[in-house]
C-alpha cells in the first residue's frame, strides 16, 4: 500500500514529531562542519533545524513521497539553508557518493517493513563511528487506535501491512547484523492528549489512519474517523516510541 501524504496539511497541524526531532538533534555531537543524513525527511521540519546548526556542513534530506518532496523542495529554496534534497527509497542502495558523518530519522522507520535492508543501506553510506539516532513507532504503538478502528469498521488496522512496529531486541540484532553497534535501543510510552475532539479527529485522519481510510469512499471517511475518536473515549493517541541510538561499527 502506497499512501499519498497531505504534505501541506502535515505542516499545518500540531505534531508531536516536532519534539521527537528536537530531542534527536540535541543529542548529535556537532561542530558545524558535518554532513548529516535525514532519513525520511518529510516536509523538512528536522532537516531545516539541523541545517541551521551546520554553517559549514550540509544536510542530505532523503525522502521518497512525491507530495512530501514537492513541499520539501519549496521550503529548502525559501530557507537558503545548506540542504540537499535526495529522492530515494530507504529499501534500495542510497544514491549518496560520500559517507556521511551522522544520520537521524524521525517517525519513518515504522513505515519500512524490511529493517534488515534499511539498516544495511544506511550503514553503507555512513562513516565508521558515525552516530545513528532514530525515533519511530515500536511494539505496542497505537494499540488503542487500532482497536477502535477495528470496532468501528470491522477491519484490521494492520491489513495491508502499513506499519512495522519492532521491539528493541530484534532491532538491536538487526543493527548489529548490518554493521552498527547498538548503544541504546528501548521503548518509551508517549501518549499524546488532544485538547479538543476536533483536533483529535484531524490528527487521526491526517497522520495516523491515512492508509486505512484510503480503503473507504472519501465521503465516508470523516464519519469513520468521528466514530473511531469516540470509541477511544479519551482524545488521545497512545504512542509507544522505539528510540534508537547506535553507531557505525
Amino acid at each position: 500500500m502506497v499512501h499519498t501524504w497531505q504534505a501541506t496539511k502535515y505542516d499545518e497541524i500540531f505534531l508531536p514529531h516536532l519534539a521527537w526531532g528536537d530531542e534527536l538533534i540535541a543529542q548529535l555531537p556537532l561542530t558545524g562542519t558535518e554532513t548529516v543524513l535525514d532519513a525520511g525527511a518529510g516536509t523538512g521540519r528536522d532537516a531545516l533545524k539541523l541545517a541551521a546548526r551546520l554553517p559549514a556542513g550540509r544536510v542530505l534530506a532523503l525522502e521518497s513521497s512525491e507530495t512530501m518532496l514537492a513541499r520539501l523542495r519549496e521550503k529548502v529554496v525559501t530557507s537558503g539553508l545548506p540542504v540537499d534534497v535526495v529522492d530515494a527509497n530507504l529499501l534500495e542502495p542510497l544514491p549518496i557518493s560520500s559517507p556521511v558523518d551522522a544520520a537521524i530519522s524521525v517517525a519513518t522507520f515504522h513505515w519500512i517493513h524490511d529493517h534488515k535492508a534499511l539498516f544495511t543501506n544506511l550503514a553503507e553510506v555512513m562513516k565508521q563511528g558515525a552516530p545513528l539516532l532514530a525515533d519511530c513507532g515500536g511494539r505496542g504503538n497505537i494499540d488503542r487506535v487500532k482497536s477502535a478502528f477495528h470496532a468501528v469498521t470491522g477491519r484490521d488496522a494492520d491489513g495491508g501491512r502499513p506499519w512495522f512496529f519492532a521491539d528493541p531486541q530484534e532491532t538491536a540484532d538487526r543493527l548489529s547484523a548490518a554493521g552498527f553497534e547498538p548503544l541504546d535501543v528501548r521503548l518509551v510510552r508517549d501518549t499524546i492528549v488532544f485538547p479538543t475532539r476536533e483536533e483529535h479527529e484531524e490528527f487521526l485522519a491526517t497522520i495516523v489512519l491515512g492508509p486505512q481510510l484510503e480503503g473507504f469512499p472519501a465521503e465516508e471517511r470523516p464519519e469513520i474517523v468521528r466514530h473511531v475518536s469516540r470509541a477511544m473515549v479519551d482524545a488521545v493517541v497512545d504512542y509507544v516510541r522505539l528510540k534508537i541510538r547506535a553507531k557505525k561499527a
